[in-house]
């Protein structure tokens, strides 16, 4: 239970919004001397209201895609010992949720009897999603950008270069006032940060934020998330097609539905992006072949090009 709490808190702060990427194309010539004006900054809610309509419009492309996610886990004691862990998980789309599941921790892959179990899990969230019957897990919340923007207060726009690319920031602030319908909106109502959209694409490149004071549900007794807890996201291209999570970082402090509290560190990777071809049901230590029969080709990290193929059941 403890390990599937530490997922949750990953995805508590996990944004995962993404945009088709395109390739960039020179700059048309021109004869002109006069320096060009920048463009307006564009609207900060018609913008974000592009992103999540542009992420929800990819549904299809990115359910094509499976990755692994390596979370390594630095939790700390109250003598200041430090315990870490390293969790594997596959991760893929459902329509816009994603799934993971299980496939090793501290590098040795799960038993036959866990493995069969977490197949067995995965299996029925999948057929509950195809279903459209699923509902948020008690440990786990899932923040988006479009909920962000109904609870928090945007400022300071301002455009930048990033890695060769015009990129739009702007500072946010929750509201503690906002209506919040759900967990999800109201932890969003007390979190401050900086958020980077690349200005081609209108996806979120970096997102950045920290709780502004103590949250608790329920006295505290069902949740309780310390104030300074903070996250940093980033999400790079694949393919030249779809930007998915790179890295995600964060430090929590505090305690879930009265379990043992977590303060530490959670640090995913994501990488071995592989577009697929077949429908497998993935088990540990299982190989990725093509549908030929041939050895899938090298891993897919993000930024880079691959059509390797192989899939979740789904």
């Amino acid at each position: 239970m403890q390990r599937r709490v530490l997922a949750g808190i990953a995805v508590v702060f996990l944004f995962c919004v993404a945009a088709p990427a395109q390739q960039s194309e020179p700059a048309p010539h021109t004869d002109q001397t006069e320096p060009q004006q920048p463009a307006p900054l564009p609207d900060i809610q018609t913008l974000l209201a592009h992103v999540r309509a542009r992420y929800d419009a990819l549904e299809s492309l990115r359910k094509n895609y499976i990755c692994t996610m390596t979370q390594v886990a630095d939790e700390f004691s109250s003598d200041g010992s430090k315990k870490t862990h390293t969790d594997q998980y596959q991760a893929f789309y459902v329509g816009n949720t994603e799934v993971l599941q299980h496939i090793a921790r501290d590098g040795k892959p799960l038993s036959v009897d866990d493995a069969r179990k977490e197949q067995e899990r995965v299996d029925k969230e999948v057929a509950k999603l195809k279903e459209h019957a699923t509902r948020a897990q008690r440990d786990e919340v899932r923040l988006s950008a479009s909920g962000l923007l109904k609870v928090a207060t945007f400022s300071n726009p301002r455009r930048e270069t990033l890695s060769g690319r015009p990129t739009l920031i702007f500072d946010y602030k929750g509201d503690p006032n906002a209506s919040a319908k759900d967990l999800s909106e109201q932890i969003m109502r007390q979190l401050a940060g900086t958020i980077w959209i690349d200005e081609r694409d209108e996806a979120i490149v970096r997102l950045t934020g920290a709780l502004q004071q103590n949250f608790h549900v329920g006295g505290g007794l069902l949740v309780n998330i310390r104030k300074g807890s903070w996250f940093n996201f980033v999400q790079a291209p694949v393919n030249g097609e779809i930007w998915f999570p790179a890295e995600f970082t964060a430090h929590v402090d505090g305690r879930f539905l009265l379990l043992k509290g977590f303060n530490g560190n959670v640090r995913d990777s994501f990488s071995e992006y592989k577009k697929m071809k077949t429908s497998v049901t993935i088990l540990p230590g299982a190989q990725l072949v093509e549908e030929n029969g041939a050895a899938a080709p090298a891993d897919v990290q993000p930024g880079a090009d691959s059509s390797a193929a192989s899939t979740p059941k789904q």
